[in-house]
């Protein structure tokens, strides 16, 4: 109490924040695991089509008896590799086989020229 006037002054200890605002924290911590478990899955399937696997959809009919128009296959880009480099050791190559089936680029600057 303070003299003379009769008021009593209370101290406010510190307490912890309500529980509201814990909610709102652990609410922003599932959001950023949420977007960070998103951006590794996409770096990790970026990396994979780039070097690992990739999709194709058969454009025309020059494997006709073997695979349709609109066929769609999952290439494995570690199969086939140079001859004699370092990493044959470490990456599963294997020398072309009959009966492989062989992808190659599209040449689109042939076809912008004609």
């Amino acid at each position: 109490m303070t003299e003379g006037t009769g008021i009593q002054v209370e101290e406010r200890v510190n307490q912890p924040a309500p529980a509201a605002s814990q909610e709102h924290q652990g609410d922003h911590t599932t959001i950023s695991e949420y977007l960070e478990s998103l951006l590794v899955t996409v770096i990790l399937a970026l990396f994979g089509t780039s070097f690992v696997v990739q999709a194709f959809k058969i454009p025309s009919a020059s494997m006709e008896s073997t695979l349709q128009i609109g066929d769609h296959l999952l290439v494995n880009k570690f199969i086939f590799g140079g001859s004699g480099a370092w990493y044959e050791k470490v990456l599963p190559y294997r020398p072309l086989a009959r009966g492989d089936i062989i992808v190659f680029k599209y040449p689109y600057a042939e076809m912008a020229s004609c």
